[in-house]
């Protein structure tokens, strides 16, 4: 069996008082003619500005920190969700209000609200803006909302991210993913097919910090299958035992499991999808990182067709990196 060598708009708002529901209004993601004529916003993915003033943020910085900057799952270093920097809001400045994404944090009396506005000072931007009474109010504040706020950048990450890789993809997708049932996907233009077979192929990337693979895989799905998830895990690190190899003799690459695999769901217009993330490494030999798999199931098919970015960069942080690769794989439309 052949095997691959590596080496390693205008804004729109709305206010939510604590307690409530954290639901956009319908159409704040709207972008008008207005919104082009805005300056570009500065800043990378995963990277948050917080304006805040020092008594405050002395009084409940580190609670919000812990949220914010908590250690991203399946990396093999400890990488923050966001780089975050904060200034005090008398040293805000004109540069500084075109950051991509934005939290305010301030103290108004008699007032708890978040406020959600979108394009406010550029283009694209996301601005969430949170005020309470005292520095404790606005603690609890943000603990009620963590999980959506943290959603909402995200997910503005995702679309900024989108729209920056579309421009450096292939412009024709490869034959060897079409055959896999796979109508369209943002792919960066370096990969290259390396093994392709019915149902799995595996395309490899050489960039200047890192070797990335793309290994995609289909299988029938059958509804009444309970152990999807850890079949997926096996499947994946049977294939990667079976078509990577170390630099060692006789060293391949498998799944670590002594890290637990972090496992995930999402939905993408209608069709169901499991994420995993976590590490592999290499057996019988040196060397390691980070893997995402996106398992997209097909019921109109009645199949399940997972995609894994395998990504090896010694020396190198990879949470970028991996948002980057999850962009693409998110892009999947099926047949």
């Amino acid at each position: 069996m052949a095997k691959i060598q590596t080496f390693f708009y205008i804004s729109v708002f709305i206010i939510i008082v604590s307690g409530c529901s954290l639901e956009p209004a319908a159409n704040e993601k709207e972008t008008s003619f207005e919104a082009y004529n805005m300056p570009s916003s500065n800043g990378t993915h995963n990277e948050l500005t917080l304006f805040c003033d020092d008594d405050l943020w002395n009084n409940c910085g580190v609670k919000i920190i812990t949220s914010l900057a908590e250690p991203v799952k399946g990396l093999p270093q400890n990488e923050p969700r966001f780089n975050l920097s904060r200034l005090p809001h008398n040293s805000i400045s004109k540069i500084t209000k075109r950051s991509k994404s934005i939290l305010s944090l301030q103290l108004f009396p008699d007032s708890s609200s978040i406020t959600i506005k979108y394009n406010l000072w550029a283009h694209p931007q996301l601005v969430i803006q949170m005020v309470a009474p005292t520095a404790n109010l606005l603690t609890k504040l943000f603990n009620s909302h963590s999980k959506e706020i943290i959603k909402k950048y995200e997910l503005h990450d995702q679309e900024i991210l989108k729209n920056r890789i579309s421009s450096n993809s292939k412009p024709l997708l490869p034959n060897s993913l079409k055959e896999l049932g796979i109508k369209n996907m943002l792919i960066p233009r370096a990969y290259n097919t390396t093994i392709s077979k019915s149902d799995f192929k595996i395309l490899r990337a050489d960039t200047k910090k890192s070797i990335q693979y793309l290994m995609a895989w289909s299988r029938p799905y059958i509804e009444s299958d309970y152990k999807i998830e850890s079949e997926i895990i096996s499947e994946q690190n049977e294939l990667m035992e079976n078509n990577f190899e170390g630099f060692q003799e006789k060293s391949y690459l498998s799944l670590e499991r002594k890290i637990p695999i972090d496992i995930n769901y999402s939905n993408k217009k209608g069709v169901y999808i499991i994420e995993h993330r976590g590490l592999f490494r290499t057996e019988l030999g040196f060397g390691g990182g980070p893997f995402v798999t996106f398992t997209y199931i097909d019921e109109k098919n009645n199949r399940r067709l997972s995609i894994s970015s395998i990504v090896y960069a010694p020396s190198t942080k990879k949470r970028k990196m991996m948002l980057e690769l999850e962009a693409s794989l998110r892009s999947v439309e099926l047949l």
